[in-house]
């Protein structure tokens, strides 16, 4: 990118004064010969359901009057049942018959994630005892692993020899020094004791360390060796136990996406599927626990009953360990002496007192097992006899389906309960799930219960608008020349209820948002969808509501005519506005072109993480776009406008760029500017800032018209001045 492109180069204009450069499912069927189910994305909802007695024995003769379904509550009517064992299917009056195999394929998926060395060789032995079992054909096993990310290390297969090769790549590798760090963090907390002093900082604690920290008598004030030495010993303490924290976020954020990709795809086929989670756990960060709910919810769409290992076996260690430590910390950084400042774990204590409370990794693992009809295998180094009941699980079960008769799609979370006459018997079944349309969930899509009803909106006849919003896909040249859309969203804040917290002292409010491009034939090309938390404190909150959220995303797409729906949720004002617009994205070439212009509102410097194709990317800075702006004269003193030519590889001439400035449809005036050369890629990133002062309040247009050789090419904004 050419610095060039972002001078102030003065020029003039007689009219204007100066610038400045800158599968579809089956009917149900009750019938005893050939019973069919539909998917779970339709009304009614489908259970796998395994019973054992008090001995962990199978229970496979009872009947539909055996059964007590209550959804929300509820009891239900059984519309279908029958037992599933092995290759047959047994109706309710003991008639047997042969199963497809295409329509009961019966997937089970391994995945490893954080095993140490210990873990590794107790979850190999585990694996491979399940691919001795004997299973019927239509069983089919994939090795996955979670790090960072998912990877896979043998898809879908009944190849034991490949199965037993994938498990033990899955199971080898370095090993963890995980074991040491606790170790030494324990050793640690033993030297340091609990806080001295109400020290607010490092050198307090050494300071109150030195005096003897309030305390009297010799024994109570250390020698100079002996204070530095707690005090090294708390300051390696504080940085194992931040990295720790940093560590438990990002090792749960990793697993729950991990987990959700895993699950959100196996909708495709029917039948029973099974997820093996072989893990040492991982506990939900806060702010993580929708997404974690989500996972439970779309692996119960999609059929899919977790049977989470702990890969820790018998241990020691308590799992609520981790939960009393957060729990020691955070009351020993509040109970700091008042009117002495404060430190950063003092700041964090109440985020480290509610994080604490999730920090048990097992019943993380338990509920992901318990809540998706599976089962946990913990505090344990014999996995023998669990994965023995597992293969039972996975060849026999029972089929039912009922009609939920739900009311009101409204995204809520709405509970399953389901008993047997006989109490002593072990029920497992999948717990929950969330309201959604049938019509929304067709064909496996995923939807988040926060999309429901921002996707109503977007079917409504005349369109809801609470508040206002803009959206606009732009169209730019991507890498190898491929046309870009960048789809952009821009929300006024101010447009948004920001609703008092008193106990926290600050103001909190929640946005969310849907936004999908669709083709000429309705086809949805890109979904772009979150939702975002907003929170300030009082002294910030009015320049807050006069700021705006902005997202943008490119993307690649073929060149053609796009809709764009967008809607967008006031969560603590309970509104909604909706807006659809359409946008043209021509085909790229070698020939010149030029970029959608954008309003720039500012320009943010880049990040790390950006991604060097985005084409709002300008060196080290990013353009935030203003869409159809309308901008006040008395607050801004300049307007600066972003655009992007692409010069004709093969010409050698140099682009020029005119600037057409119009008022309410009449023309004001011309003003050309030389453009520099290209770039690398054939770009030439170019800001042109128009001075406000000559300008009257009114609606303007601006066509930016650029020109090499006998080539032109032409991209028209507009904005609208007010005093």
């Amino acid at each position: 990118m050419k610095s060039c492109a972002a001078l102030m180069l003065c020029f003039a204009a007689t009219a204007l004064g100066a610038f400045a450069q800158a599968p579809a499912p089956a009917p149900a069927a009750t019938n005893d010969q050939s019973p069919v189910f539909k998917n779970s994305g339709s009304e009614e909802v489908l259970l796998d359901v395994v019973v054992r007695d008090k001995k962990g024995h199978l229970i496979k003769d009872l009947k539909p009057e055996d059964f007590s379904i209550l959804d929300n509550g509820q009891k239900k009517s059984i519309k279908s049942f029958r037992l599933v064992e092995g290759k047959e299917g047994v109706s309710s009056t003991g008639g047997r018959t042969q199963l497809d195999p295409l329509r009961q394929i019966r997937l089970v998926t391994l995945i490893f994630h954080g095993l140490d060395q210990n873990g590794r060789v107790l979850c190999r032995d585990a694996a491979m005892t399940l691919i001795k079992s004997e299973l019927g054909q239509n069983v089919y096993m994939s090795v996955l692993s979670i790090g960072h990310n998912l990877q896979a290390i043998q898809p879908f297969t009944n190849d034991r020899e490949l199965l037993k090769k994938a498990i033990i790549r899955a199971t080898g590798g370095a090993n963890s020094f995980a074991d040491d760090s606790a170790a030494i963090v324990s050793h640690l907390q033993q030297m340091v004791g609990p806080m001295q002093g109400g020290g607010n900082s490092l050198t307090d604690q050494v300071n109150s360390m030195s005096t003897g920290g309030g305390g009297t008598g010799a024994e109570a004030a250390p020698n100079g060796s002996q204070a530095a030495d707690q005090a090294m010993a708390q300051m390696m303490l504080q940085m194992l136990t931040a990295g720790q924290e940093d560590a438990s976020t990002d090792w749960g954020r990793n697993a729950i996406f991990a987990l959700l990709n895993a699950v959100k795809e196996q909708y495709v086929l029917p039948g029973r599927k099974t997820i093996l989670f072989f893990s040492s756990g991982f506990a939900v960060p806060q702010g993580s626990e929708q997404a974690f709910q989500n996972v439970i919810s779309i692996a119960n769409r999609s059929n899919v009953s977790f049977y989470s290992i702990d890969s820790r076996g018998l241990t020691i260690r308590s799992s609520n360990q981790d939960s009393i430590s957060g729990l020691n910390n955070a009351a020993a950084a509040s109970h700091s002496m008042p009117g002495q400042g404060v430190n950063t774990q003092m700041a964090k204590s109440q985020d480290s007192a509610m994080d604490s409370g999730k920090a048990n990794t097992q019943d993380t693992l338990g509920r992901l097992a318990k809540e998706t009809g599976g089962d946990l295998i913990a505090n344990t180094n014999d996995f023998k006899n669990p994965v023995k009941k597992i293969s039972e699980d996975i060849e026999t079960y029972y089929e039912i389906t009922y009609d939920p008769q739900i009311e009101k799609y409204d995204g809520s979370l709405r509970t399953i309960a389901v008993k047997t006459a006989d109490a002593d018997y072990r029920v497992q079944s999948r717990s929950s799930y969330f309201a959604l349309p049938p019509s929304m969930t067709a064909n496996g899509q995923v939807v988040l219960p926060y999309e429901v009803p921002l996707l109503k909106a977007l079917d409504q006849k005349p369109l809801q608008r609470d508040f206002t919003f803009k959206s606009a896909g732009m169209h730019f040249r991507g890498a190898a020349d491929a046309p870009t859309c960048d789809v952009v969203l821009d929300i006024p804040i101010g447009n948004l209820t920001l609703a008092e917290n008193k106990a926290a002292g600050d103001f909190e409010g929640k946005l969310a948002y849907v936004a999908m491009v669709k083709d000429g034939k309705g086809t949805i090309i890109k979904k772009l969808r979150n939702e975002v938390a907003l929170k300030i404190t009082p002294d910030k909150l009015e320049a807050f509501k006069a700021g705006h959220f902005v997202y943008s995303e490119p993307f690649q797409v073929a060149p053609g005519r796009y809709t764009l729906e967008a809607a967008v949720l006031d969560g603590a004002g309970e509104k909604i506005s909706a807006r659809k617009s359409s946008f043209i994205v021509p085909a790229a070439g070698d020939k010149l072109s030029i970029s959608s212009i954008t309003v720039v509102r500012n320009m943010k410097p880049a990040e790390a993480t950006a991604n060097p194709n985005d084409p709002l990317l300008m060196e080290h800075q990013v353009v935030t776009p203003f869409v159809d702006p309308t901008i006040k004269k008395s607050e801004m003193s300049g307007l600066p406008f972003y655009v992007v030519v692409y010069a004709d590889k093969a010409s050698t001439d140099i682009p020029a760029l005119v600037m057409e400035f119009s008022k309410d449809g009449q023309v004001l005036g011309n003003v050309p500017a030389q453009l520099g050369k290209a770039d690398a890629q054939g770009r030439i990133q170019y800001v042109a800032t128009a001075p406000l002062s000559s300008f009257e309040p009114g609606s303007y247009q601006v066509r930016f018209l650029a020109k090499q050789g006998g080539e032109g090419a032409a991209e028209t904004v507009s904005f609208t001045l007010e005093p």
